[in-house]
């Protein structure tokens, strides 16, 4: 029984990050009643701010990185195969869903929340100097921006989907 429960152990442990449980990703700029989601139309791969309802799109999976301390985000809708990325060009400021894939464009960390402002998403690639932010154009499209004290910059994680 001792030789097994280790290996008991690591199989709920590698059961549990394979199976992470689902957030709605919110901000302080558009608040808690719209969420981050995926389009639907096209490739699936578009990112707006949309109000909130039960929709898979706005339902993110936070996947540790076990090797570095980032995160993967990944949603419902879109499944385990795609990522958010930073589309690599010039800029660097378009996030979109791509195949998941070992690149730094898809390794996010996630500042410490506090309840009521929440915290900044920035991305491996970029560093910390590129947050992840909504355009302030109604659009609800949302990018990575030079990170600062801005409200569209704030993220805050709520269990299961809103609506």
């Amino acid at each position: 029984m001792q030789r097994l429960l280790p290996l008991l152990l690591a199989a709920v442990s590698q059961a549990a990050s394979a199976n992470p449980s689902s957030v709605t990703l919110h901000s302080s700029f558009t608040g808690p009643d719209t969420c981050l989601d995926i389009v639907n139309a096209g490739n699936h791969d578009q990112l707006r701010m949309t109000r909130c309802g039960s929709y898979s799109g706005q339902m993110w999976e936070i996947v540790p990185d076990a090797a570095n301390g980032f995160v993967r985000l990944r949603t419902l809708f879109t499944g385990a195969d795609m990522c958010l990325d930073v589309t690599n060009d010039n800029n660097n400021a378009q996030v979109h869903m791509a195949p998941c894939a070992n690149v730094t464009g898809q390794q996010w960390h996630m500042d410490r929340t506090d309840p009521g402002l929440g915290g900044h998403v920035w991305n491996q690639s970029t560093g910390q100097g590129k947050c992840l932010d909504i355009v302030d154009d109604r659009s609800g499209r949302v990018q990575l921006a030079s990170c600062g004290n801005y409200s569209s910059q704030y993220w805050i994680r709520r269990d299961g989907p809103r609506g």
